[in-house]
C-alpha cells in the first residue's frame, strides 16, 4: 500500500517534508539561533519567503551582519556610507573637518549622522559659549558690587586707578586674555591695579577711557570732558573740594584739559 499511497501524493503534487537540523549545517551556522526553531526544510523555506515578502521581494535587498574578523566595510556602504572620507559633503569647510571625515568614515555614520552630531556639537558649543558670557557678565555686576561696599565713596577713584594702571601697562596680548577669559572684570585683577596706579601717582599715569584702552586723542578728550560735565557724581567730586573723590577728579580733568588743548593755558 505505501507505493501507492507515495503515487497519490506525487499525482497530487504534495511530497512529505524533509527534516532539517542545524546541526547538520556548516560551522558558523550550526550554532545560530535563529535556525534551532526549524525542523523540516519547508518551514525553513516558508519562512525564508515570508522575509523576502518583507523587505520588498529582492534578495538582494537583505543585508548580512559579517562574522568575526570580516570587514564591515561591505556592510557600512550598503547603509549609506561614502566609499571614502572625501565622500563626506558639510560644505566649505577648507579642510577643517578633514579628521571629522576621517572619524566618520571609520565608524561607519552616513552623510546624515554625520551632519547629525556637527549640529549637536555647533548647538553644544554655542550653548557654552552663551553660559561663559553670561558668567562673565555675572562677575562684572558681583565684583562691581562687592568693590562698591568695600571702597565706598573711593570706589570711582580706585577704578579710575586701576584703569589708567591697566591702560599703561598692558600689551595688545594681555588685553585680549583679559576681554576674552573675563579676568579684567576679577575683583582681585582690580585691587591690584588699583594699588599699582596708587603707588605711581597721578603724574605718572595716562588719561584712558576704560581697561585695555589707549591715550585719549585732543578730539577725544573734548568729549570725554563734557560727558563728565554731564556725570552728575563726577560733577560733584569735581566742583566741590571736600568731596573725597575731589582730588582725583580735579587730576583727570587736568590731565584732560591738557590733552584736549596742549597749546591752552586752562582756565577754571
Amino acid at each position: 500500500m505505501a507505493p501507492a499511497e507515495e503515487a497519490g501524493q506525487a499525482e497530487s503534487g504534495e511530497s512529505s517534508a524533509l527534516q532539517f537540523s542545524a546541526s547538520t549545517m556548516p560551522e558558523g551556522l550550526r550554532d545560530e539561533p535563529s535556525l534551532q526553531t526549524f525542523d523540516s526544510v519547508d518551514k525553513l523555506a516558508k519562512s525564508y519567503v515570508n522575509a523576502v515578502k518583507k523587505i520588498g521581494g529582492n534578495p538582494d535587498n537583505l543585508i548580512s551582519l559579517p562574522q568575526e574578523g570580516e570587514s564591515w566595510d561591505n556592510l557600512f556602504n550598503q547603509i549609506g556610507r561614502p566609499e571614502k572620507p572625501e565622500g563626506y559633503d558639510f560644505g566649505d569647510d577648507e579642510g577643517v573637518l578633514d579628521d571629522f571625515r576621517e572619524f566618520a568614515h571609520q565608524t561607519g555614520l552616513t552623510q546624515d549622522q554625520a551632519e547629525n552630531i556637527l549640529n549637536l556639537y555647533g548647538d553644544i558649543q554655542e550653548e557654552e559659549k552663551t553660559q561663559r558670557a553670561k558668567e562673565i557678565e555675572d562677575l562684572a555686576l558681583d565684583t562691581k558690587i562687592n568693590l562698591q561696599k568695600e571702597w565706598g565713596n573711593k570706589y570711582e577713584g580706585k577704578i579710575d586707578m586701576a584703569t589708567r594702571a591697566f591702560a599703561q601697562f598692558s600689551s595688545p596680548e594681555l588685553k585680549s586674555i583679559m576681554n576674552e577669559t573675563g579676568l579684567g572684570n576679577h575683583p582681585e585683577m582690580i585691587r591690584a591695579f588699583s594699588q599699582i596706579g596708587e603707588l605711581l601717582g597721578e603724574d605718572s599715569l595716562v588719561v584712558g577711557t576704560g581697561m585695555g584702552s589707549s591715550q585719549f586723542s585732543p578730539q577725544q578728550a573734548r568729549v570725554e570732558i563734557q560727558n563728565l560735565y554731564s556725570d552728575k557724581e563726577f560733577s560733584e567730586a569735581y566742583r566741590d573740594n571736600r568731596n573725597p573723590g575731589h582730588k582725583s577728579a580735579m587730576n583727570k580733568m587736568d590731565k584732560l584739559f591738557k590733552t584736549a588743548y596742549p597749546s591752552q593755558k586752562r582756565v577754571r
